[in-house]
């Protein structure tokens, strides 16, 4: 996330934010996809991970530099504090899952109501004409 946001700053071909001093989509996409690891390949799978919203380390993906975002840019939070607090958040979703449904279920549902997200797709039945 820190080597996104200051390839983002250095870069002077792009015109700053008007809106925030400091970069925040790239290092929010960079760390969403580099946490996700490989749960989108084969790219034939497409959405596939996360349809149901149920996946653990896709969520924990989102979060993760969603909150290293707010806690070093906002708060005041020391770079290796916040990482050992995103490292902390995902061994702890790991070793109490059902403490962890608890926590993220409202998180979630409010995160869906508030995108105006479905909670579970649509049926993407396309009939096929067979000859």
């Amino acid at each position: 996330v820190e080597l996104a946001s200051k390839a983002v700053a250095a870069e002077d071909l792009l015109p700053k934010s008007a809106y925030f001093p400091f970069a925040v989509a790239a290092p929010l996409l960079c760390g969403f996809v580099g946490g996700c690891g490989g749960a989108f390949l084969p790219p034939s799978s497409g959405l596939a991970p996360i349809e149901e919203g149920k996946v653990w380390n896709i969520r924990a993906a989102f979060f993760a530099p969603l909150m290293y975002i707010i806690a070093t840019r906002f708060c005041g939070v020391e770079l290796l504090t916040a990482k050992l607090g995103i490292c902390l958040f995902r061994i702890a979703g790991d070793l109490f899952p059902k403490q962890r449904e608890a926590i993220m279920e409202p998180v979630t549902s409010a995160l869906y109501t508030g995108t105006n997200v479905r909670r579970t797709p649509l049926p993407t039945v396309v009939p096929v004409k067979r000859a």
